[in-house]
């Protein structure tokens, strides 16, 4: 009893440092590029069908009805992420309860392990902007996925009928997972084959009827998008023109999966290197028998754990932001292997009658399923990334803090040197976790400076609450005091090549084309600009602004709005007037205000 009030004072304070931590940089800081095309697809989510994914016709609605609020979607966000971790805890400790018998009869064993893995759920926090995006929903997801199928595996082990609701909010998941990101199908499909699994030990005729009620779900979502959010025959096309303006130069599954596999082996180099030593000294610890060979690991177990946290605060193994991803991922990755070790060492040491039988020897099929499933989920579920999947993956560390929970739990029957090992290295990375989302809030928020800079209130609209550098408050104030003249009425077509959407959002413009603006992708601006104008050319040329020279790529997809770049704009001012960047603005808007 003692033991689990310690480890909910311990996992809640965690919890609660990421989480008020998240809460008090809601209204910090804010990056004109990733996060600024969220908000932009966000903010244009009912006029701009063209776009990667569908992710804007989930948070666009909530964006608006926040009234385009950027403080306030960044707390939605913390709010999904808090209910979905604890949801996955209340799940996946219930589900265990009944693989632990031995446990104590008390609900803070289950408010500990909740509490365990939302401390973990700060990962999210680790280095991605604070608004959310299609990462989000995929992640959030996933989880859901997950919690589910563990309400049905509760429901097989007890004999008792899965109640109909719980594959229909599966169903319900999944419609909105591929609506954000295709390529969640992915890992979509991976929890379903644990699904059938699971529904397998009632029969075919239960998994049938869950995969039924998963489809009425799915029809579910798509019926609401179709009657109250977006019509299929506008949103689907838009996101597929954009896919196919893409196909011939993002990846190919195949490099895609040469690319995971290189830099998956390369951290999993530089994991052993780092933490070795701890990883024998738990595969020893689990396995020892003799009196001088338990002796011998708990020694080295000490040894190993000192040097280990010695490797993470020399090389910054717990803290966040995105210059940091393959260095804390050494850390995290070095903490479930430890897990999975001592499981497999308890295993193999009862098969050959080295160590009693443990409760992970007498697993059944759906057990292990549902255990490998989350020892694959943060990897599976940030497929489709150009990046390395550890980069996004690992912001699902809660699963893997589940996975710890179900062996340390398991492995009751063996040495306690292997049992605090493990429990220690557990409590060591909820307190990395904490570290990485306070600092990769904090000290590297994304692609903004730091907490202590961040002093100046914004004036603009479309900042409302927010507080930006000195520097960057008074640049974007002057940007948008200078071209007011030609932003007013707002919604006016804009382009801002490159990266630059959160600049769009700011002066109160909207894209020309699709939000996203990249330089390693002018073909597909280009192709964008095209489509739009194919369509209908916009009732006023779109102001033009740029961090380097206009490419003769979007010279001729202006060509196709009747637009010639030469003949019809000017520059407001030379750039060191206008921060730094180049503004064109129409000649005969110009011409009309100077002779006004």
């Amino acid at each position: 009893m003692v033991l689990l009030v310690g480890v909910i004072v311990v996992a809640g304070g965690l919890s609660a440092w990421w989480i008020l931590t998240a809460g008090r940089a809601a209204n910090e800081g804010f990056d004109i590029t990733d996060e600024g095309y969220y908000l932009l697809s966000y903010r244009w989510w009912d006029s701009n069908p063209l776009a990667l994914t569908g992710v804007q016709y989930l948070y666009g609605p909530i964006f608006e009805w926040f009234g385009y609020n950027i403080d306030r979607l960044r707390l939605f966000r913390l709010f999904t992420v808090i209910v979905v971790h604890l949801l996955f805890g209340y799940s996946f400790m219930r589900w265990l309860r009944g693989r632990r018998p031995g446990m104590p009869a008390t609900k803070l064993w289950e408010v500990a392990g909740m509490a365990i893995i939302l401390a973990a759920g700060g990962m999210c926090y680790a280095w991605l902007p604070q608004s959310p995006g299609y990462n989000d929903v995929v992640l959030l997801g996933a989880l859901t996925l997950v919690s589910c199928v563990l309400w049905m595996a509760t429901a097989v082990d007890r004999g008792d009928p899965v109640p109909f609701w719980v594959p229909v909010v599966a169903g319900l998941v999944i419609g909105m997972m591929v609506l954000a990101k295709w390529t969640s199908v992915v890992v979509i499909g991976l929890i379903v084959v644990a699904a059938v699994v699971v529904l397998a030990g009632q029969g075919w005729r239960a998994v049938a009827r869950g995969i039924l009620f998963a489809l009425g779900g799915v029809a579910v979502v798509a019926l609401v998008v179709q009657l109250f959010v977006v019509r299929l025959s506008v949103a689907v096309p838009g996101i597929l023109t954009v896919n196919k303006f893409i196909a011939g130069t993002s990846y190919s599954p195949t490099e895609l999966l040469q690319f995971y596999w290189s830099s998956g082996i390369e951290l999993l180099g530089q994991t052993l290197r780092a933490h070795g030593l701890l990883l024998l000294a738990t595969a020893l610890t689990v396995i020892a028998r003799w009196r001088w060979l338990r002796l011998a690991a708990a020694v080295l177990a000490l040894v190993a754990l000192v040097l280990s946290v010695r490797r993470v605060v020399v090389d910054g193994g717990a803290i966040g932001g995105s210059q940091h991803t393959a260095t804390y991922a050494v850390t995290l990755l070095a903490a479930v292997l430890v897990a999975v070790v001592a499981a497999a060492g308890a295993v193999i040491a009862h098969r050959f009658g080295v160590t009693e039988c443990s409760r992970l020897s007498r697993e059944n099929m759906r057990t292990w399923v549902i255990l490998g499933l989350l020892v694959l989920l943060p990897l599976v579920q940030a497929f489709g990334t150009n990046t390395a999947l550890y980069t996004i993956g690992f912001n699902a560390f809660a699963a893997w803090a589940a996975v710890m929970i179900a062996v340390l739990t398991g492995i009751w029957a063996t040495p306690i040197v292997a049992r605090v090992t493990l429990g220690l290295v557990l409590v060591g990375s909820l307190v990395a976790t904490a570290s990485i989302a306070y600092t990769g809030l904090f000290r590297y928020p994304y692609r903004s400076v730091g907490h202590s800079q961040l002093t100046a209130a914004s004036k603009l609209p479309a900042l409302k609450g927010l507080y930006l550098s000195p520097a960057a408050e008074e640049n974007y104030s002057q940007l948008a005091a200078d071209l007011r003249p030609y932003t007013e009425p707002g919604g006016r077509p804009m382009l801002a090549f490159d990266k630059m959407a959160g600049l769009v959002l700011i002066l109160g413009g909207r894209p020309l084309g699709e939000a996203w603006i990249a330089p390693a992708e002018r073909a597909r601006t280009a192709a964008g600009i095209e489509e739009v104008c194919r369509k209908g050319r916009p009732e006023r040329a779109p102001l033009i602004i740029l961090n380097r020279q206009i490419s003769d790529s979007e010279i001729t997809a202006l060509q196709s709005c009747g637009l010639n770049f030469q003949a019809d704009y000017e520059q407001l001012a030379p750039p060191r007037q206008t921060i730094g960047l180049q503004v064109w603005v129409p000649k005969a808007e110009r011409g009309a205000r100077s002779r006004g």
